[in-house]
């Protein structure tokens, strides 16, 4: 197939890294996300990547975006420190290969850099059909599209696996997480050195309530680094700042998915008030703005019927619990993976369906559902996390 022309269903991480693999190989691509900006909703503020992320980004990012996201990436001391409720340090445990800590927002706008003529916001997809000569997206306005292929990279809540793949459930995980913002200056003075050098902190108490911390430094900020590396693109200058991660159990929060920012704020220093020292102090001086909630869920593992000509990526099909800070990084390493399959589909070297049906054995089988999991099983035992079946 020397032409093939790629629906890619969501603007995350992992669909935007397909985006830039497929365009940089030559392939016709579209990427259609829900939302009407990238602004929309709070998705995040710290990622955590590692060498499966940074070896996607390296591959599909032209020079000039390599450069942006290597100067405003923080090169992190490789452990994730263990710390008492006083905030005292426990132990650091060495993770292996290269970390970053960077601004989830700042690495999407350098992955929407230069993708004005590809991604198309304000296309909710409502549904699809599929045939022998390609798929036909159907969208919430009455529009559809029509391609060779359709990837969906739509998340948690994905419509694509809803349809594709009904038998893949998503549950529940038991955990409430509220997350907010701290200035490092607010947060170095109240919290070890290791909070702004490591690539995460993290105490629990006895409930398995739990207080993460991870810090995000920019080298040269967002605009200055734009403008040495990039004057094309533009991008929004951040402070640095310290993401603080009160969570536990949904009994422990109750109430909190209808408070607003600071409300949450106040939720999550009076969780963390019993403990000593300055944890609860820390929460309370975060930015009161900066706060929102989320009910954690997990992807219960479980097997693909043989693809044709529709397939699934990152959170759509394998999401996981924070606990190893890897969700992002395997999705774009599905992204990087799927990339290199439609370009043997391309090359002639391989059909479709034969060449989705290799990505998604490597994709699940390989390690996708290894680490949801693992990130389970850690989450179990650091917060109560509710066991995984499958």
């Amino acid at each position: 197939m020397s032409d093939l022309k790629v629906l890619i269903i969501g603007a995350g991480l992992g669909g935007l890294t397909l985006a830039h693999a497929l365009r940089g190989r030559g392939i016709d691509v579209a990427v259609f996300e829900r939302d009407a900006s990238p602004w929309d909703r709070p998705q995040g503020y710290r990622l955590h990547l590692d060498s499966d992320g940074l070896d996607a980004l390296r591959a599909v990012l032209t020079a000039e975006l390599r450069a942006v996201f290597e100067a405003t990436a923080q090169r992190t001391e490789p452990f994730t420190t263990i710390l008492g409720t006083d905030l005292s340090v426990v132990k650091r445990l060495p993770e292996s290969g290269e970390h970053r800590n960077v601004d989830r927002a700042t690495l999407r706008q350098i992955l929407l850099a230069g993708m004005d003529d590809v991604v198309r916001f304000g296309w909710g997809l409502t549904c699809y059909e599929s045939d022998e000569t390609g798929v036909t997206a159907h969208f919430a306005d009455g529009s559809t599209a029509r391609g060779d292929v359709l990837v969906g990279a739509d998340g948690i809540r994905s419509v694509v696996r809803d349809q594709h793949a009904p038998q893949c459930d998503t549950v529940d995980a038991g955990i409430t997480a509220i997350y907010g913002r701290v200035a490092v200056p607010v947060a170095e003075p109240l919290t070890p050195a290791e909070t702004l050098t490591d690539i995460f902190t993290i105490a629990s108490d006895e409930r398995k309530v739990f207080l993460g911390l991870g810090s995000v430094r920019f080298p040269v900020a967002p605009g200055e680094a734009a403008r040495r590396h990039a004057p094309g693109i533009s991008l929004r200058d951040q402070e640095d700042y310290v993401v603080c991660v009160v969570g536990g159990r949904h009994e422990h929060f109750d109430g909190v998915r209808d408070l607003g920012a600071h409300a949450l704020r106040g939720a999550a220093t009076d969780v963390l008030r019993a403990w000593p020292g300055r944890a609860a102090e820390l929460v309370s001086r975060a930015d009161p703005g900066s706060f929102f909630s989320v009910r954690m869920c997990t992807s219960v593992p479980a097997g693909l019927d043989a693809p044709a000509n529709v397939t699934l990526l990152g959170d759509a099909i394998h999401a996981m619990t924070p606990t190893l800070g890897r969700g992002a990084n395997i999705a774009m390493r599905d992204a990087a993976l799927l990339g290199r399959a439609l370009q043997s589909v391309v090359d002639g070297r391989i059909d479709l369906s034969l060449a989705l049906a290799d990505y998604e054995r490597e994709e699940l089988a390989g390690y996708g559902f290894s680490v949801v999991r693992e990130a389970a099983r850690i989450g179990e035992q650091r917060m109560g996390q509710k066991p995984l079946r499958g």
